[in-house]
């Protein structure tokens, strides 16, 4: 069996999942499992949660959705992104709330036959999809009309340090909750809270969070100590070789070297998720040393500077994890720990602890 593989700690994920429960004091917990639960494998994140009483989860898509309720008839699950008209009516028999974010959708919604459980989406600065206020105030009958269970909005910039424009569109949305409930529009569930907004930003006008990236256990911005990223990403070493002074490595031979060197392959690549364009600018820790990965990333395979160590074939890699971490990955590859391990590749076998 291939080598390469997730060990996911889901006593990890329940550690996480306490410590944002206790942020949002005492407010509903919804369960962000959208893309396969981060990449860290939807079904085992699902049931984990469950475990502690979490009863309501949201995704991006129908099927997402449905993948959920095939594991699970009862609990909620709430389809973040726009659903597409046609589906609404299958939401509807499969017991799955959905958004309603333009007038358009609101009318479908209208012309189900039966009730469906609905949230409506609130833009207030993200400008993805969602009602703006004055189409809200516009649609306020056709919308009671509807009984949405809940309303919501996201924040664009929750993560940084200034909270100045998070601040305004939980502002713009509390206007906007307050005008239709002055016209008779009442709501079981406000949400607005994303993982960072959990952790940094008071939740008073709301009494449901989204708790996402968090869960598992990587920061939406600044770093928290106390959220335990639960992905280990590790490898062994598959082969072992001596290279002279001016000899290349990889394609392209982007790397060649100034001296005698030992080198190690390991089993992993771009297909894996192990991204082509860190190449160069990443390490692995190997013999307990941070070994410097050398050479173009390949789509299966990757090669590591272990002069230093008495590295073997067989010997473990820790591709990310305790000496390695996802943001750091993330900053190779420039972009954010959220994309490191969302596109974790099929073939990485996960394993669950």
């Amino acid at each position: 069996m291939r080598a390469t593989q997730a060990v996911i700690d889901l006593q990890k994920l329940i550690h996480n999942a306490r410590h944002l429960q206790k942020k949002a004091q005492g407010r509903e917990m919804m369960g962000i499992i959208k893309a396969d639960a981060y990449g860290h494998g939807v079904i085992a994140a699902l049931n984990a949660l469950k475990g502690i009483g979490w009863k309501y989860f949201g995704v991006a898509t129908i099927e997402e959705a449905l993948e959920i309720r095939e594991e699970d008839g009862v609990v909620d699950v709430l389809i973040l992104g726009t659903t597409s008209p046609e589906d609404f009516s299958l939401c509807a028999e499969k017991n799955i709330s959905f958004a309603v974010h333009d007038r358009a959708s609101l009318n479908e919604a209208l012309a189900l036959k039966g009730s469906a459980k609905v949230h409506i989406k609130v833009d207030t600065g993200m400008h993805r999809v969602g009602f703006l206020i004055e189409e809200l105030m516009a649609c306020a009958d056709e919308i009671q009309a509807l009984k949405p269970v809940g309303i919501y909005t996201h924040l664009a910039r929750a993560d940084e340090e200034d909270k100045t424009s998070a601040l305004s569109q939980v502002a713009i949305f509390e206007k906007a909750v307050n005008g239709l409930k002055e016209k008779g529009v009442d709501f079981q569930w406000i949400h607005f809270a994303n993982s960072a907004a959990i952790l940094e930003m008071d939740l008073s006008f709301s009494n449901m969070v989204r708790a996402g990236v968090a869960l598992y256990g990587l920061a939406p911005g600044a770093p928290h100590a106390e959220l335990e990223p639960i992905m280990r990403w590790e490898s062994r070493v598959l082969a072992v070789r001596e290279i002279e002074a001016g000899e290349g490595v990889s394609y392209g031979h982007r790397f060649v070297a100034e001296a005698p060197r030992r080198i190690a392959t390991v089993p992993v690549g771009y297909a894996d998720g192990y991204k082509r364009q860190m190449s160069g600018r990443i390490a692995a820790w190997i013999d307990g040393k941070q070994c410097p990965q050398i050479g173009r990333i390949t789509m299966d395979q990757a090669i590591f500077d272990v002069t230093d160590t008495q590295a073997q074939v067989g010997d473990e890699v820790e591709l990310m994890g305790k000496h390695i971490p996802c943001d750091r990955l993330a900053e190779a590859a420039d972009t954010i720990n959220y994309e490191i391990v969302t596109t974790l590749g099929k073939r990485v076998r996960k394993v669950y602890v």
